[in-house]
């Protein structure tokens, strides 16, 4: 396990080729990531910029 928490198998799903939405608080392109929750890995929106996180429940079981 690295630092963070993920596996490399866990950050290979996550697909980071798409553009992510603008970030809400300052507008610019997030990124697609995963977090470590309660439920486990789930997926997110991280803002490079301002470090703001979305966590998208269910989107890593795509």
């Amino acid at each position: 396990m690295e630092e963070d928490g993920f596996d490399e198998e866990d950050l290979e799903e996550i697909d980071l080729d798409e553009p992510g939405p603008p970030c809400p608080a300052c507008g610019t392109e997030m990124t697609e990531d995963g977090v470590d929750t309660a439920e486990g890995l789930e997926s997110c929106h991280r803002c490079p910029r301002c470090k703001l996180v979305i966590v998208i429940p269910g989107l890593s079981d795509r």
